[in-house]
Formats: structure tokens, sequence, C-alpha cells
């Protein structure tokens, strides 16, 4: 990471997302909500599948066998252990989600946030809105903002998930001393 630069793009591995203060994002215990009845749907259908009566020997194994790969292709990709983050608190940086998949965080020293407010991305998609201030911004750090999801000039924005915007407005405003 760039000390010089106030705005960063940075890939984290998923040790590293375990340590930062996840603000907003979907949990690992959502997550492990979710597999947890996902797996209590395949023993139910197993069991229906089995003690049906008439179903081929067949049958039943190729139902058995499907249910057996969509659960580890489902594990597979899960990321049950870090869940899926949309703000982050790292280092004294307050990160944005740039690419979810690859854990790419647009990186703001939490020092340059002014304020964190709800917002509304149109057409109806809770949003909580950081904002940052421009005059500390280089023209790199403006085009680093550019490469955002949502880019606006002065503005890190990311979707609010299972979470009031206000609460996630008030973590925010806390971590970056306001």
């Amino acid at each position: 990471m760039n000390s010089k630069s106030s705005v960063t793009l940075l890939e984290l591995e998923p040790q590293e997302i375990r340590y930062a203060k996840v603000i907003s994002g979907v949990s690992p215990m959502v997550l492990r909500r979710v597999f947890g009845a996902w797996i209590f749907f395949v023993a139910l259908i197993a069991g229906l599948v089995t003690v049906a009566p008439d179903l081929s020997l067949n049958f039943m194994a190729m139902t058995i066998a499907v249910l057996m790969i969509f659960t580890v292709v489902i594990f597979y990709q899960s990321r049950i252990s870090e869940g899926w983050p949309a703000i982050i608190h790292y280092h004294n940086r307050i990160g944005v989600v740039q690419d979810p998949v690859a854990r790419r965080f647009l990186m703001v020293s939490d020092s340059l946030v002014t304020d964190a407010r709800p917002h509304i991305l149109k057409p109806n998609k809770k949003a909580v809105a950081i904002e940052i201030d421009d005059s500390a911004l280089s023209d790199k750090d403006r085009a680093l903002m550019q490469q955002a999801i949502w880019p606006e000039d002065n503005q890190l924005i990311a979707l609010s998930y299972f979470k009031k915007r206000e609460d996630i407005c008030a973590s925010v405003k806390q971590v970056a001393g306001l």
C-alpha cells in the first residue's frame, strides 16, 4: 500500500479480511445459517426419496448424487469464514468493495472522511455515502475514485445489507473519529 496516496485499491487475502472490522456486508454468520438450511433441505429430500415407494434405485442414487454435487459446489464457493463485506475498516483506512469476488477494496484514509449519510441508488437500492474531503485528493486519487462501482467525485458509495443505514453511518463516523 502506498502511504503517499490518500486513495488506494487494495486486494485482501481471506486472512486479512478476518482481521478487518466489517462495518457492512453479508456476515459469515448469515452464510453459515444459509448453508445449514441447505444441508437440512438436502437431508430432507434425500430422506423422502429413499422412503418413497416405487422409485428405482437408479433414480434415488441420481437424486442423492446431484444434491451432494450441488452441496460440494456451494460449500466450495461460499466464503463461509469471511462473508461478503461491503464496507471495512483496515489499518486506519475505510474501504468500500470495488470487486467483491477478487476481495478488492477502494481504501481511503479515515482522516479524510468528513461524513457518512444514508443514500439511495436509483431506482430504489438503499446505500451509504461516505463523503471524502475533496481538497485533500490528488488527480490520481480522483482517478482511482472513478473506479468505484458507483463512482462519485467526493463520495464512496456502498450498498447496505441487513443493517440499518443509520447504524452503518454511525459506525463509519465512529471509526473515522467524527
